[in-house]
């Protein structure tokens, strides 16, 4: 197995796209139609598909990424819905909680120690 990619059901996939372009830093990889009803995004190796679904509930992806503390200062910078502050966690992590339009809680996440 390579990766696994998380599929979030949008009710808008043009407003969720463009929050994950112009707020998180992704990158669009597809549209599909016009309005689009499914699109990808990618940024380094986190890539995200979304879609079009009237009925939307939320879900929880945690994001590792290498820098925890750079990204957190960047997401804000860029007017993220930081929802839980940048902490260390008792369960070894060193993260911070975004929420997107539609109501996912996107998890940006660093290990306080190496996995191993």
């Amino acid at each position: 197995m390579r990766v696994a990619v998380p599929v979030l059901p949008c009710r808008d996939v043009q407003a969720a796209r463009s929050y994950f372009t112009d707020v998180l830093g992704f990158d669009t990889i597809f549209t599909w139609e016009t309005p689009p009803s499914y699109a990808a995004v990618i940024r380094d190796t986190a890539e995200f598909h979304l879609y079009a679904e009237s009925s939307v509930g939320p879900a929880r992806v945690t994001v590792v990424v290498d820098d925890v503390d750079s990204c957190h200062d960047e997401l804000r910078a860029r007017g993220a819905d930081i929802v839980e502050p940048l902490a260390d966690r008792p369960y070894g992590m060193r993260d911070f909680n975004v929420q997107t339009p539609d109501g996912h809680l996107l998890i940006f996440s660093q290990p306080l120690t190496e996995y191993g």
